[in-house]
């Protein structure tokens, strides 16, 4: 991973294609052209699922997304919440219409979590598909972005001890609606303002709640990052 990234920055430091740095909107990128982001998110959970303690903490995120030929991204995330921790690779296909830009995109996410405290040594490790479609438009350098991704569990495994329980059947666990807004805020600072909604089961970020709960629950997310 470490060398991927090496290589990207360098090819993006490596030739004057830098432009105004959007990351989520669906425009293509020129060829060998990388913008990146640091930032956080926070994810409301109701209270009877988890304990406050675990639905107030935020992750921190990094995303980047790499132009190639005939308007294909590479895009990479990374998130942690140090009990938690999630990464994410995949493609995004983009077609322009004047200043309306859709894409298609389709991320594989693993995620992996451990609590290891005194007597008590759990970990939990999965594999998820995120098929999803974006639209956006670029109203006077304001680019709001529209998306909607699905969430295919592929497998899922947690460990107590040496005992485990796991799951490897595919199955649709949640989708997530998403508005965006990208900009520049002052003086060629730019940043990233995202609303989602997840419409979900209860997933990765409250594994450690042992929730019994299987039903499908609407939890808002925020997301703030700084683009590059």
């Amino acid at each position: 991973m470490m060398l991927l990234l090496f290589f990207l920055f360098s090819r993006s430091y490596s030739g004057d294609n830098r432009s105004d740095p959007y990351i989520s909107y669906p425009r293509s990128f020129e060829e060998n052209a990388l913008h990146y982001s640091f930032g956080a998110s926070i994810t409301i959970f109701p209270r009877f699922v988890v304990e406050e303690e675990i639905r107030q903490i935020p992750m921190v995120n990094f995303t980047a997304r790499y132009g190639l030929p005939s308007n294909v991204s590479l895009t990479l995330q990374i998130s942690t919440v140090f009990i938690t921790n999630v990464v994410s690779a995949g493609a995004m296909w983009s077609y322009r219409i004047g200043n309306v830009s859709l894409a298609l995109t389709d991320d594989f996410s693993y995620w992996f979590g451990f609590a290891d405290f005194e007597g008590f040594d759990t970990k939990t490790m999965g594999l998820m598909n995120r098929p999803g479609i974006s639209a956006g438009i670029d109203i006077d350098a304001y680019k709001i972005t529209a998306k909607t991704e699905m969430l295919v569990l592929l497998s899922q495994h947690t460990y107590f001890g040496s005992a485990s329980v796991g799951r490897l059947k595919p199955e649709i666990s949640g989708i997530v609606s998403s508005i965006i807004l990208e900009q520049d805020v002052w003086k060629s600072t730019f940043m990233s303002f995202a609303l989602r909604a997840n419409y979900a089961r209860p997933n990765y970020q409250v594994w450690l709640a042992f929730s019994v709960q299987d039903k499908w629950l609407l939890f808002p997310d925020l997301q703030i990052s700084f683009l590059f």
